[in-house]
């Protein structure tokens, strides 16, 4: 969708390109005339649909696995469901989907990714490179850096309280 549509429609529509490509695209959207980044809002509105929907399902199906299994509610168990919520939600919101996003198409990391200046936890971790305006290489790596961080701890957690648990096979 971003390659296809979103970023076509970015880079070509500048404000005084009147084009029927970019006409149609401002029509539909409900934009006006000289809209050039606006275009990427549909993106963004769609993914953040996503990265809202995808956690809370993941969650919501570990939570019916254990009410469907007729299981108790432990500490582990709802951590559990906890952690299948928090994983794919950490993955959309500390950078993973941009990393991979590049790393799949063996493009380079643009040296400036200033689309993410006010998502997820860029807003806080931008300031971690040179510029403290823009998102940076090094900001989206680090940024991707501790998200893999904050998932290993997380199942180290999960790992830990399996062991002081008298649960044995799947939780």
């Amino acid at each position: 969708m971003f390659d296809s549509y979103v970023g076509l429609g970015i880079e070509v529509c500048h404000p005084a390109n009147v084009e029927m490509f970019c006409v149609e695209i401002r029509d539909r959207l409900g934009l006006p005339p000289d809209a050039q980044i606006e275009i990427g809002n549909v993106y963004w509105e769609l993914l953040m649909i996503q990265a809202l929907v995808i956690p809370i399902a993941f969650a919501g199906f570990r939570f019916l696995t254990i009410v469907i299994r007729r299981r108790k509610f432990t500490a582990l168990r709802i951590f559990t469901v906890i952690l299948w919520g928090l994983i794919p939600l950490i993955f959309f919101w500390f950078g993973t989907i941009d990393v991979f996003y590049y790393v799949a198409r063996g493009d380079a990391i643009p040296e400036q990714l200033e689309w993410l200046n006010n998502v997820g936890i860029f807003e806080h971790t931008k300031q971690l490179g040179s510029d403290p305006v823009n998102v940076e290489r090094s900001d989206l790596l680090i940024t991707f850096g501790l998200g893999v961080v904050l998932i290993g701890t997380l199942f180290y957690v999960a790992v830990l309280m399996y062991n002081q648990s008298r649960l044995r096979g799947f939780v």
